[in-house]
C-alpha cells in the first residue's frame, strides 16, 4: 500500500485510542514511513464524503460597508 501523500510505504499498524472515542481500546490501520500519515477505517470514511458536506456553511449577514480614506 502507498501513501496517498508522499507516495511512501505503508505499514500495519494497531493503534491505541485511550480515549475511547471509537469504543474499542484498539484500531487497526496503516501509517506512512516516510512522513507518519495515519489512516485507519474511520479516516477513510470521512476522505470518501463530499468536500461540500464537511465544510461549514456560509450564511449570508450583513457586511460591515467598507470605508475609503
Amino acid at each position: 500500500m502507498t501513501c496517498e501523500r508522499c507516495d511512501g510505504l505503508m505499514v500495519s499498524e494497531q493503534m491505541c485510542d485511550l480515549r475511547g472515542t471509537n469504543r474499542e481500546l484498539y484500531a487497526n490501520g496503516y501509517r506512512c514511513l516516510l512522513c507518519g500519515d495515519v489512516v485507519d477505517a474511520t479516516i477513510s470514511e470521512n476522505r470518501k464524503r463530499p468536500a461540500e458536506a464537511s465544510a461549514p456553511s456560509i450564511t449570508d449577514t450583513a457586511r460591515m460597508p467598507s470605508v475609503a480614506a
